[in-house]
């Protein structure tokens, strides 16, 4: 009788096993839809590389849904919500500036779909609430500000006009940080700053006790190097937006000294992250830590949403809404109304081509 109850036993557990595993687990079709051209193309183009390996490790795991990542690149955001309905996507993550993901929110509200921004860091988006971000700019620079208050009474700024979403909200962050002391000259600064246009504005940037770039990391890397040619040791800051491995490279040597505050960590690839240990494993130890930082916590946030719920828009739009904390490659974060995130800030300065960790700050 034993034997037969522990064959039967055996039967049933082998049974149950084979049934688990061939089991047809449901599939997350996610659109990654990021701008082709423009100035948030580059840093799409390294998000999109980050996304795809953040989701490949959460597909490591077993017997969870798997994530089918459709990349989609495209300036007519309308055309990118089609293809992305056609992929049959339940959500949308993407956007490298607030400008775009602002037109992407618009047309994803009409189509049902939530869209998470990875690398658009304005809080000014959230107009239906169905725009999450792991990530908000306006957190870094009203730190800025209250740093620069300290000993900085007059400061010139040099900006983008392709991405006015992020840096009026930026800047007025700034200025709020600064206890209302607001910028002596605003400089637009699109591909870099020529020396005809700094020679113009000479006596202004002379008045100044610092420069702020709110520009991506082309651009401040180019504006950098031709400012230290003038003013060697005039302190410059720079909105994270721009401060990437790529921005330390180009500036070079003329880059040291630079200062940023961030949401992610320069040395996050130090760190014993699963994640950090799987990409390092697979791609080496030449990898930026931003775009690494936001990918990471912008599928995490997608997956806390999964575990929730069911897998479609409508399930994902309201897990989404009720995310209150995510736990991002650098520890858990705050997750507010808008689902905006607001992780620790990191005070980092240039040195030696890189960024280096000098201080870590409160949201």
């Amino acid at each position: 009788m034993r034997k037969v109850l522990v064959v039967l036993l055996l039967t049933a557990l082998i049974s149950a096993g084979v049934v688990f595993v061939v089991r047809p687990w449901k599939s997350v079709t996610v659109a990654v839809l990021f701008p082709a051209s423009g100035v948030g193309a580059p840093l799409g183009l390294s998000l999109t590389q980050s996304l795809l390996w953040a989701f490949d490790y959460f597909n490591e795991r077993s017997f969870v849904p798997e994530y089918r990542p459709v990349v989609i690149k495209t300036d007519d955001v309308e055309e990118g919500i089609k293809e992305a309905i056609n992929s049959g996507a339940v959500v949308i993550v993407g956007a490298s500036t607030s400008t775009y993901a602002s037109r992407l929110q618009k047309a994803a509200d009409e189509a049902g779909l939530s869209v998470i921004s990875v690398g658009a860091l304005s809080q000014a988006l959230a107009e239906k609430d169905n725009l999450f971000r792991p990530h908000s700019g306006t957190d870094e620079a009203f730190v800025m500000g209250e740093i620069l208050c300290k000993s900085v009474s007059r400061y010139a700024v040099f900006a983008s006009a392709q991405n006015p979403i992020y840096v009026v909200s930026f800047l007025d962050a700034l200025t709020a940080g600064m206890g209302g002391v607001r910028p002596y000259v605003y400089l637009s600064a699109d591909g870099g700053a020529s020396r005809e246009m700094l020679f113009s504005a000479l006596a202004e940037i002379m008045e100044s006790d610092a420069v702020v770039l709110v520009l991506p990391d082309f651009s401040s890397a180019v504006v950098v190097r031709q400012l230290r040619y003038l003013y060697l040791d005039m302190p410059i800051w720079i909105a994270s937006w721009g401060a990437t491995a790529r921005f330390a490279e180009i500036a070079g040597s003329m880059g040291e000294g630079v200062c940023t505050i961030a949401s992610w960590r320069p040395d996050a690839l130090e760190a014993s992250h699963p994640f950090v240990q799987y990409v390092r494993r697979l791609y080496g130890d030449e990898l930026d830590p931003f775009p690494l930082t936001l990918a990471y916590d912008a599928v995490a946030m997608l997956d806390e949403a999964i575990s929730r719920g069911e897998i479609d828009k409508v399930s994902i739009a309201k897990e989404l809404g009720e995310i209150r904390s995510v736990v991002g490659i650098n520890g858990p974060f705050v997750v507010d109304e808008n689902g905006d995130g607001h992780p620790p800030l990191y005070l980092q300065e240039v040195s030696k081509r890189r960024w280096r960790l000098l201080e870590v700050l409160s949201p």
